[in-house]
């Protein structure tokens, strides 16, 4: 019959369809799925459910953190604040625990594994009423991983080294330790021994000993400074020396900080060890910090007042002009057009005086700077005041001044020289 072969042809179609159908649908369940040698899970919990996490260790120290309205708290040992990063590492942490293999699923005893008296015991308590608690042992006899086991399962696991260092923390490691606690958006002055700083808009100014203009760069760097420094994590016992430590220590630096929020002083004192020992009205008690922390507090004025003649940064020029003795060149934009005495200029020559305006530092400071004139460079940003810059000689040496600013600024010579050269061969277009 011609129509037989049709049939066997249809049937032999519907069974590769339904052969591949099924074949997708059991490759879709595997999408997502743990692969059949993954290491099995020893905790998996909803970074959402916790609420309380009680460390303890073998010698007696840990911690205690506990999830309140406002956020997470240190309430054991001691009632503190919490470094937010540090307590939601270890909320990280613990939210998905992975052993690195199944020793036993049902071990016999114990002892020798260390859980008489588990080097670490974690308690996380959940939202949902829940309890989970988190068992290590000794390490294994080749010091990479450590036994591990979840109380209510007899099932013995190793758990890897690193692992167990993401969770074994005491209260020093999860306390918030800066010894500074101001909001650095909303700072508006800050001090340093003799020197102090306001700030205006999103630049900084010096007042004190003088009303001088600050480097900015070196203001934000010292208040990063302040508030990321951080208290060292030391055994109690040697935190107990700390105040005579204090005491016999001299004087090295006193901040203080200002925010809408009010003041806040940090006192450090250096002992004859280099050793660092602060003491802050925004914490309680007395530290020690490390070196790195403290390098900016013993820079002096000369350290931050700003060096750099103009402050237009990167804002676009409209207009450059350079006078030297009775020369002058006065180079105006138009679109994207440089013109001076009704010819066009080539760009990329004026943008190399723009640059090397924008650059122009001064080597040092002088008390007095009166001279004879030697040269005057003005820039006009769009949309912005101009900015005057007025060299004088006087004994061999150039200075420089600015309208308003009492800073006397010296100069290198060459660099002055090489604006003059910039100005004369810029290159006018055809």
């Amino acid at each position: 019959m011609p129509n037989r072969g049709l049939l066997v042809a249809a049937a032999l179609l519907a069974l590769l369809v339904g052969g591949i159908f099924w074949s997708n649908r059991e490759e879709a369940k595997k999408v997502g799925a743990p692969a059949t040698d993954a290491p099995p899970k020893l905790l998996e919990i909803p970074e959402d459910q916790f609420v309380r996490i009680t460390i303890k260790r073998r010698d007696g120290s840990g911690a205690v953190v506990e999830r309140l309205p406002a956020g997470w708290k240190l309430v054991s040992p001691q009632a503190l604040p919490v470094d937010g990063l540090a307590v939601q590492s270890l909320v990280t942490a613990l939210a998905l625990v992975a052993s690195e293999r199944l020793i036993d699923e049902k071990p016999g005893d114990l002892m020798q594994y260390g859980f008489a008296s588990p080097s670490l015991e974690i308690v996380i308590s959940r939202k949902d009423g829940k309890q989970h608690k988190l068992l290590l042992g000794e390490d294994s006899p080749l010091g990479t991983s450590v036994y591990a086991q979840v109380a209510g399962d007899p099932r013995l696991y190793t758990m890897a080294t690193a692992t167990r260092g993401a969770l074994d923390k005491v209260w020093q490691d999860l306390r918030d330790r800066r010894v500074l606690t101001f909001y650095d958006a909303k700072l508006r002055t800050v001090e340093l021994n003799t020197l102090a700083f306001t700030k205006n808009g999103d630049r900084w100014a010096m007042s004190r000993p003088q009303p001088w203009r600050a480097d900015n760069f070196a203001v934000e760097d010292l208040v990063r400074k302040l508030a990321e420094a951080k208290m060292e994590i030391v055994p109690e016992d040697e935190e107990q020396a700390f105040p005579a430590k204090f005491a016999g220590a001299a004087p090295y630096a006193i901040a203080k900080v200002t925010d809408d929020q009010g003041t806040q002083q940090l006192e450090v004192r250096k002992d004859k060890e280099g050793a660092f020992y602060a003491k802050s009205t925004a914490v309680a008690g007395l530290f020690r910090l490390p070196a790195d922390a403290v390098d900016s507090l013993g820079k002096k004025a000369e350290d931050f007042r700003d060096r750099k003649l103009f402050e237009f940064g990167f804002a676009e020029p409209a207009r450059v002009q350079v006078k030297s003795g009775e020369t002058a060149w006065d180079f105006t934009k138009t679109g994207a057009e440089w013109k001076f005495g009704g010819k066009k200029f080539d760009p990329g020559s004026v943008q190399q005086i723009v640059d090397k305006l924008r650059e122009l530092s001064a080597t040092g400071f002088a008390p007095v700077g009166a001279g004879k004139p030697a040269a005057e460079f003005t820039i006009t940003p769009v949309g912005k005041p101009a900015e005057t810059v007025t060299i004088t000689e006087a004994g061999g040496k150039l200075f420089a001044t600015r309208p308003g600013d009492p800073t006397v600024y010296e100069l290198d010579r060459k660099v002055v020289d090489d604006l003059r050269q910039l100005a004369a061969s810029a290159q006018a277009l055809p």
